[in-house]
Parts: structure tokens; C-alpha cells; sequence
């Protein structure tokens, strides 16, 4: 965690503003053919505007799902556009008196060095906590479940949660908040290590390979009460194994699709509602985006949790913002454990 301290203005050394916009539309994962790189003058702030200089660019699915022309919660990218995305900056230069050059903001300012803001385009990022914690814990990664959970259902202390992705970025969090909240948790992942992560050093009492032939036997013996609560997502099979052992009246948090969403046919999703039907379970589907009203609730509460050391981060470092596209496909190839973050730059004003 960080100590307060007074904004700190930056001197920046370098004269262009790279960006990434896409290319072209990928069939499967998006890749580094899928994007390309552009070179533009730095941008000038006018008048209520100031100059951020990212630092921190966080790495998410969604963005490779953009890349796809098919409908979901947000629109896909156009040809030529910017690749958005959250990141976490510095004020370099500005003529706004609302962010003064030094302070610390976060946004959704996309795949570029720098980014002309206003006070209406970004928070400020206090620092009371660093901006690797303002992109993971307390962004979506760390909002996301606690936000299902209190706002879509109710953790039970001594029920079964089983959690897909489990050694993701929100998964990981998923199973720490259900922990915290008492309920006995599985975790689903995939390959021997992120397995052994989920249970050793996320605490799960429970982790089970989707990718092992015996994924339907290990993880009925993992749930022998069946599963109370199910945080998904995935979707796919992985999810359809799931929905085989629920309990009566379970619910099932539908929080997102990626196996679906990065496949070449994005439109198909099994689900396995014969077991849902079966068991009168109940379905909520479930997007952060519709709670912004209590995202400062959420982030004050996220805060506590980190101050006491309840909740733990697990982040990836790449350093170079040239390394982007390539990052992100192996985000979504699954190499990665936990959240995925890019360095653009440092508090110095150095670029990488």
C-alpha cells in the first residue's frame, strides 16, 4: 500500500504518442496481426482539460471479445479505433484546476502512451493505495464478485460455492470473498498448476482440472452436497459440468461467457438447463456495469479488506507497451495466472 503523499508533477522525454486500433477481426483469439500500431503527436490540453501519462494499462477478456462483430453487453470495435481499455496514469500537463499536474487518475483511456481528460472522463486515484492495487483489487476484478454477491444473492457460511476461472483475475477473487464469507468453495481451473494455486495458495477447499478426463467424477467428489452457489464465467462445457450437480433451489451467478465470447462461432453457448430446470434453480445474470452507483461503496469496502490483509493480490507484470497485443493473447489463451497488467511508463515519466 502506498503512503500519502502530494501529487508530484513529471517531466516526459519523448515526442509521440503511440496507439494500438484494430486491424482486422480475428476467427478464434485476438493476436498481434489483429492490431496496429500508430504514431501521433502528443496532444495539447485546452482549456478544462489535462494531459495523463499512462503508467498501467490492465489487460481484461472483453477487450479480445470486442475485437468479434457479434452482440453482447458492449459494443465491438470499429476498424481503425482505438483499443480501449483501464489504465491507471499521471497528469504530465494541465489546464484544468480539478487535476492538477501530479495527480493520479484512473479510466477507461484505451492502448495509447497519453490521453487528453477531463474531470467527466476519469477518477482520481488517492494515494492511499498503489496503482497496481487501483487496477486489480479495487477496479473490476475485485468489484465484480463483491458486487454479485451482495447485490444478486447472498453468501451462507457452510453452503458449497463452486467458482469457474477460478485462478483468473475475478476468479481468484471470487473465491477469496466467498471464503471470507464463510462458504465451503470450489474452485475450477485449468492445467496442474493453476489447480495447486486455487487450493494452496488461495485456500479453496477444493480444486478440480477441467481439463482432466475425470473433470465430471473429481469434481462430483469435490461438491458431495452439491453446489449452493455457482459463480460462472465461462459458460461452455466447463459450466454445463457445473450445472450437473447442483443442488435444489441453487443459484447461479451468470457473470460471463468467455469460452463462447473467444470461440469461432461466439453465438453458441451450451447450457445445460435441462439441471437447472430440474433442480428449480435460480439464474442471475449479472453485469458490473449496471451498479456504478456503488462503486464507491464497493471500492471503500474492497479498501478494508486490503488494509487488514484479507485480500490478497496475484498480478502479472509485462513490461513495454509494444508487448500489448501479445500480452493479451496470452491472456486469453490462458497462460496467465491471475490479472494481467502492462507497464507503459513509470512515476519518473520514463515510457517503456
Amino acid at each position: 500500500m502506498a503512503t500519502t503523499s502530494q501529487p508530484k508533477a513529471v517531466a516526459i522525454s519523448f515526442s509521440q504518442n503511440r496507439r494500438y486500433v484494430l486491424r482486422s477481426r480475428p476467427t478464434h483469439l485476438a493476436g498481434p496481426d489483429t492490431y496496429e500500431l500508430e504514431r501521433h503527436p502528443i496532444p495539447t490540453p485546452e482549456d478544462g482539460q489535462a494531459l495523463v501519462a499512462i503508467e498501467l494499462a490492465a489487460l481484461s477478456a472483453w477487450q479480445g471479445m470486442r475485437t468479434k462483430d457479434f452482440k453482447n453487453f458492449i459494443r465491438p470495435f470499429d476498424i481503425g479505433e482505438m483499443i480501449d481499455c483501464d489504465v491507471f496514469g499521471r497528469v504530465i500537463e494541465s489546464r484544468c484546476d480539478a487535476l492538477p499536474e501530479g495527480t493520479t487518475v484512473y479510466g477507461r483511456l484505451g492502448w495509447q502512451d497519453f490521453a487528453l481528460v477531463t474531470p467527466e472522463t476519469v477518477s482520481i486515484a488517492s494515494p492511499d493505495f498503489t496503482g497496481e492495487e487501483w487496477m486489480t483489487a479495487l477496479a473490476s476484478p475485485g468489484q465484480t464478485p463483491h458486487l454479485a454477491y451482495t447485490q444478486k444473492t447472498r453468501l451462507m457460511p457452510g453452503l458449497t460455492l463452486a467458482v469457474t476461472s477460478a485462478a483468473g483475475a475475478l476468479g481468484s477473487y471470487a473465491v477469496q470473498l466467498g471464503l471470507l464469507g464463510g462458504m465451503r468453495v470450489v474452485g475450477i481451473a485449468g492445467g496442474a498448476e493453476k489447480v495447486e494455486f486455487v487450493r494452496d495458495t488461495l485456500g479453496a477447499d477444493a480444486a478440480v482440472d477441467y481439463k482432466a478426463d475425470d473433470f465430471a467424477d473429481a469434481l462430483a467428489a469435490a461438491c458431495p452436497d452439491r453446489v449452493d452457489l455457482f459463480f460462472d464465467t465461462v459458460g461452455g462445457p466447463t459450466a454445463d459440468g457445473v450445472l450437473d450437480n447442483l443442488a435444489m433451489y441453487a443459484q447461479v451467478l451468470l457473470v460471463g461467457r468467455v469460452y463462447s465470447n473467444n470461440s469461432p462461432d461466439p453465438e453458441q453457448d451450451p447450457a445445460n438447463m435441462r439441471q437447472v430446470w430440474s433442480r428449480e434453480a435460480t439464474v442471475h445474470a449479472f453485469n458490473r456495469y449496471a451498479y456504478k452507483h456503488l462503486y464507491g461503496y464497493t471500492i471503500e469496502r474492497l479498501g478494508e479488506l486490503l488494509r487488514a490483509g484479507k485480500l490478497t493480490m496475484h498480478n502479472n507484470f509485462v513490461d513495454g507497451f509494444e508487448q500489448t497485443p501479445t500480452a493479451l493473447n496470452g491472456l486469453l489463451s490462458g497462460r496467465f495466472i491471475g490479472k494481467v497488467l502492462v507497464r507503459y511508463g513509470d512515476a519518473d515519466g520514463n515510457r517503456i
